[in-house]
């Protein structure tokens, strides 16, 4: 029997996962039920989703074995996605999406419905995690700062050992925003049964950052040797150590991003970071890629820079790395080999196993008229139509386009906003043949 090929080392994997019952696909994935919210195309498959998710104890007890997840892998710079399978009869509003977090090893973090759940790819099994105490309700206590469910390395265990940490704060008395600087740490090891608490009375974050026009918020999060990393692509990273080891209780520091954006006088969501900002570890390392110009209106787009930094083993201190102009990538001989379109890399993610090498996506997009009229017979303006979406996989230090890939058959806004993380769960994978 020949051998089945090795799941790739790192892939690019979709940040949303979808729920659907088996039984609602036809034998070519196709759902039956006409009532289904939207029919998205993966790996050759139609997965059917509606956008709700049922309770805790639901959740718990459909985290049976029957429940089969399904990831459909492709090497980079094709995209990966996860499914889960529900077995029949489930409900249709217990059919949904969620979204990942983060992974660790081969453990996906997956947001679902206010509760957690880990994949387990070594082992195909599912973890239901009850929501924060007093986060659900409808006057929450608590509220998430972000995307900040992780999991780390617990101190001293051995290499399964984990703790699953989420950083939360407090309404603030002048209504949701978060009530900077103070916060609360919730954490819990492995196999446990209860969230252990801790108080932070006071982040090290600058006054700047605890409102009342902006507040830290985190846009992703990773574990690297320990040490917890929640960043806000716009500003900076809140370190956390010793999580559950000292006494004292946790231990944070902040260290600002190489190159932060003035974000004080227009709303967050003006500047999507991750639009054309991540940050991970590569191969030992924790480094930073940025599109320096990509939000300011009088750069132009060949001009924009691209620009990746390391940061010290110490956690304290960054070193610029490559320099490139989007208008040098253009002009690259791969680049225009490859018949791609002069548009600005979009969603830049960084390789987690091979140092330089970055992940973007081409939108390329035309401008026309909005077909309606307003009440004056006026057109209401003009619209972006996706002619095609691509994927390409780049080497920095060489300004080389490795390879690329169209995402999808049919060009779609869908990759007009971030969706995907780079991640080594796959190398964990324990059905080899699945993939």
């Amino acid at each position: 029997m020949a051998d089945h090929p090795r799941p790739p080392p790192c892939v690019l994997l979709e940040r949303v996962v979808r729920f659907v019952e088996a039984a609602g696909l036809t034998s070519g994935g196709a759902s039956r039920d006409p009532d289904v919210a939207a029919i998205i195309e993966v790996g050759g498959w139609s997965w059917s989703t509606v956008q709700m998710m049922g309770s805790v104890e639901e959740m718990e007890r459909l985290m049976a074995p029957s429940v089969k997840p399904v990831a459909f892998l492709g090497d980079p710079p094709q995209v990966s996605s996860l499914h889960m399978l529900l077995p029949p009869p489930a409900r249709l509003d217990l059919l949904g999406i969620g979204e990942i977090s983060s992974t660790h090893k081969g453990i996906v973090v997956i947001y679902a419905n206010k509760c957690y759940l880990l994949y387990d790819a070594s082992n195909n099994h599912l973890t239901a995690i009850p929501p924060i105490p007093d986060s659900v309700t409808s006057a929450p206590i608590f509220l998430p700062l972000g995307r900040g469910a992780v999991l780390v390395s617990a101190a001293g265990a051995d290499d399964d050992d984990y703790i699953f940490a989420d950083i939360v704060t407090s309404p603030s008395t002048r209504g949701i925003n978060p009530a900077l600087p103070k916060a609360t740490i919730f954490a819990r090891v492995k196999n446990g049964g209860e969230w252990i608490q801790s108080s932070i009375p006071h982040l090290p974050l600058p006054p700047h950052l605890c409102g009342p026009t902006y507040f830290f918020h985190i846009d992703t999060a990773f574990s690297f040797a320990g040490t917890i990393f929640w960043v806000d692509l716009l500003k900076g990273i809140l370190i956390c150590d010793d999580i559950l080891s000292s006494p004292q209780g946790p231990r944070l520091a902040f260290v600002p991003l190489p190159h932060c954006i003035d974000a004080h006088d227009k709303p967050r969501h003006c500047f999507s970071p991750n639009e054309h900002r991540s940050i991970g570890r590569v191969s030992g390392a924790i480094k930073f890629l940025a599109l320096i110009g990509y939000c300011e209106a009088s750069c132009p787009e060949n001009e924009v820079k691209l620009k990746t930094w390391s940061l010290s083993p110490d956690f304290k201190h960054w070193k610029e790395e490559t320099t490139l102009t989007v208008g040098d990538i253009w002009a690259s001989e791969s680049f225009n080999q490859m018949g791609l379109p002069h548009v600005l890399p979009f969603s830049p993610v960084l390789s987690v196993n091979e140092d330089g090498i970055m992940y973007a996506v081409l939108n390329d997009v035309k401008k026309e008229p909005i077909p309606q009229l307003n009440e004056f017979g006026d057109s209401l303006g003009m619209q972006l139509v996706p002619k095609a979406n691509y994927m390409i996989r780049f080497d920095m230090l060489q300004n080389k386009v490795l390879s690329s890939t169209k995402i999808s058959k049919k060009a779609t806004s869908r990759w007009l906003t971030n969706t995907f993380l780079a991640t080594d769960f796959s190398a964990y994978l324990q059905d080899r043949q699945a993939w």
